[in-house]
């Protein structure tokens, strides 16, 4: 999920993968040009609730891509399950994934995600919902999309929206679209509401092993109704390639990471994001492998590094403290894409979208409830600012 953290970090593991870097126009790889990579392949495909499809464990996430070999190559690893969204890359994501996976598309899965900001629901037309998801089929090169997300939903009152509602009932009944879900970073309440909710068969939610001990019971009560479970930033962060006490440990922490979240037998598979072709092999190798003690031992590194520092995207304690409305939690969320993540630009539009009300302008001023108000200890306040300066063009 930070292309160019983890590309520091691979180069300190003793695993052998080959970090290639080649243009559009090379040949996609096979797997027979190599016996070590045939080694590396999917091994775990799991039942995604009750949809009847079968997902590999670890899965791809398009947030961050530049390059639709990537994606043909983990098609040739043996990933079955693909992730993007309508703003990913400006519907550029959307775009590769078919230029990728349109000749073999009955063999894949395809889930992509669209965004309704509950501060607009009295702009929502089914017609107009129902163009933007025709037009994502066209640049996804299919006449259907496995399964249709609600983006970044924190509420699933949401739902309840007519105008929504008819167009994603209209387009089911045209094969259009075969399943909805909903993608999620306030699991507390979404998963609640999911379990008397017929509309999410697949849920997408922030699940790793600094925020999801806390949500776990509510993720089996949604999968033994027999809703899809997906994780999404296993990394917690992805940290790991700012810390000096991680760039030269022996151990591949997101390795660790993935293996930690696939322990849990109520998640179907985690989507990861995989930028270069080096991140394909690491994250694939992973698949079908159990948690380890040394995996925790860097887990635990990693945890003691950040704990103080990264933003709980999942939690929510300090908005109800800020007398301004400020959006802390996406905003510090957008620092982490910039900074970890190395998604500048992506960053920079998601704040310029965001509602000047919503923004850290007077937090100057503020004596720092959000702090006070935080069970984690972080300096809200100062990260608010940091991230104004950077984040604001």
């Amino acid at each position: 999920m930070a292309p160019l953290s983890r590309r520091h970090f691979l180069s300190a593991l003793p695993l052998g993968f080959l970090s290639w870097r080649w243009s559009r126009s090379s040949p996609l790889p096979t797997r027979g040009t190599d016996t070590k990579n045939e080694q590396i392949k999917i091994k775990k495909y799991n039942p995604l609730g009750n949809t009847g499809l079968k997902v590999s464990d670890v899965s791809f996430g398009a947030i961050s891509l530049f390059d639709p070999n990537v994606i043909r190559y983990a098609y040739d690893l043996g990933v079955n399950y693909f992730d993007t969204a309508e703003s990913y890359l400006r519907t550029q994501s959307e775009k590769f994934l078919g230029e990728a996976l349109h000749d073999v598309r009955s063999k894949v899965i395809i889930t992509t995600k669209h965004g309704f900001p509950s501060r607009l629901a009295k702009q929502f037309r089914r017609e107009r919902i129902i163009q933007r998801i025709e037009a994502s089929l066209k640049r996804l090169r299919t006449d259907y999309i496995d399964i249709a997300m609600i983006h970044n939903i924190s509420d699933l009152s949401l739902l309840e929206n007519e105008e929504i509602q008819a167009a994603y009932t209209r387009l089911k009944e045209q094969g259009k679209i075969r399943f909805t879900g909903i993608s999620t970073h306030n699991p507390k309440v979404t998963l609640k509401q999911a379990l008397t909710n017929d509309f999410p068969q697949v849920v997408l939610v922030i699940y790793n092993h600094l925020e999801g001990p806390e949500i776990e019971d509510l993720i089996q009560q949604v999968r033994k109704k027999g809703i899809g479970v997906i994780a999404m930033k296993v990394f917690a962060g992805g940290k790991q390639g700012n810390l000096k006490t991680l760039v030269n440990a022996r151990q591949s922490y997101p390795q660790a990471a993935i293996r930690w979240v696939l322990r849990n037998p109520h998640i179907d598979c985690c989507i990861v994001t995989m930028s270069s072709y080096s991140h394909v092999e690491e994250y694939v190798a992973v698949s079908g492998q159990p948690l380890r003690p040394e995996d925790l031992e860097i887990i635990t590194a990693y945890q003691q590094a950040v704990f103080r520092e990264y933003c709980r995207v999942s939690c929510s304690a300090c908005l109800a403290a800020c007398p301004q409305g400020v959006a802390i939690n996406d905003i510090l969320r957008m620092v982490m894409y910039f900074e970890d993540y190395r998604m500048e630009r992506e960053a920079l539009r998601y704040y310029a979208e965001l509602g000047d009300e919503k923004k850290p302008t007077i937090c100057s001023s503020c004596p720092g409830y959000c702090e006070k108000a935080c069970p984690y200890q972080l300096a809200v306040k100062d990260k608010l600012l940091h991230a104004q300066r950077i984040l604001q063009g």
